[in-house]
């Protein structure tokens, strides 16, 4: 099967999610394409925080911008200091340095991955499947129709509860019971198209949005092998027991940010940036 990964460097914990497929595939993967922009092409690091601050307020703004700067700080120094192991997966890296450990083609996309020449780029490889790793731009039906047996996207929600942005924040304001994620065929709307795989995932009390990710991104790293194991067998299973349409979130309301932070729930902590730095699957 060949397949080809829409990646972005610059979202948190993007490369916990990949590694396990990249190692593990990486003969059937012909090209990872690193995303321009965060949400899309014309979205930099400063114009999203800028955007999240005049929406959620400065608080919510900093909780993101210390995630990406965690992860990205300690991504830089396991690198640095080499203290990444294959040995029992504890490796930390980003989607494109992972691409050249792994002898993957990296292709660092210059604006829309949906303009005319990426479309060209990747109906020239041939793929059977895409696969989204984190990947922000919505993308168009010209580029959802090339790969024969479609799009996957990874969302860290039990869909089609909490689709669209800061999921798991979301589950947490509203007292969910239970956190999870899924793996869904892409459409042309947001996080809509046909459920994959579903599965929960264990929380503690006052565990953290950004500890909670983290775990979530660990297990689906290795959920995703079952998923592609699955296609390449030919099973295409989908969960047609859905039978409500769930709710979309944009960011928060600065009122929800301040329940959020008045219930003494926790967005991201020093230990949460220790895990990272001595990452080990394993320990989480």
């Amino acid at each position: 099967m060949n397949i080809i990964i829409l990646a972005d460097d610059n979202q948190a914990y993007s490369g916990i999610l990949s590694y396990p497929m990249l190692k593990k595939f990486s003969n059937e993967i012909s090209g990872i394409f690193i995303q321009d922009g965060i949400l899309n092409p014309n979205t930099n690091s400063v114009d999203l925080f800028s955007k999240v601050k005049k929406k959620s307020g400065l608080r919510y703004a900093i909780f993101l911008a210390r995630e990406i700067i965690n992860y990205k700080f300690a991504v830089s120094t396991r690198r640095i200091f080499r203290m990444n192991s294959h040995s029992d997966d504890c490796y930390l890296d980003t989607n494109s340095n992972l691409g050249k450990i792994f002898g993957i083609p990296v292709f660092q996309i210059k604006g829309s991955i949906n303009d005319e020449i990426w479309l060209k780029k990747i109906n020239g490889l041939k793929p059977d499947l895409l696969i989204c790793v984190r990947y922000g731009e919505i993308l168009k039906k010209s580029l959802i129709t090339i790969p024969s047996i479609g799009v996957i996207n990874f969302h860290s929600s039990l869909l089609p509860k909490y689709k669209g942005l800061g999921p798991i924040f979301q589950a947490l304001l509203h007292n969910e019971n239970e956190i999870g994620f899924s793996f869904h065929y892409v459409d042309e709307d947001v996080d809509t198209g046909k459920i994959i795989k579903r599965q929960k995932i264990k929380t503690e009390k006052n565990e953290s949005v950004s500890r909670i990710t983290i775990r979530s991104h660990i297990a689906a790293g290795y959920a995703l092998l079952s998923v592609i194991n699955d296609l390449q067998s030919g099973v295409r299973k989908t969960e047609d027991d859905i039978k409500y349409n769930g709710n979309y979130f944009s960011w928060p309301e600065k009122e929800d940010v301040k329940k959020f932070i008045r219930s003494k729930k926790k967005y991201v902590e020093l230990r949460d940036f220790l895990s990272l730095l001595f990452y080990n699957p394993k320990k989480f």
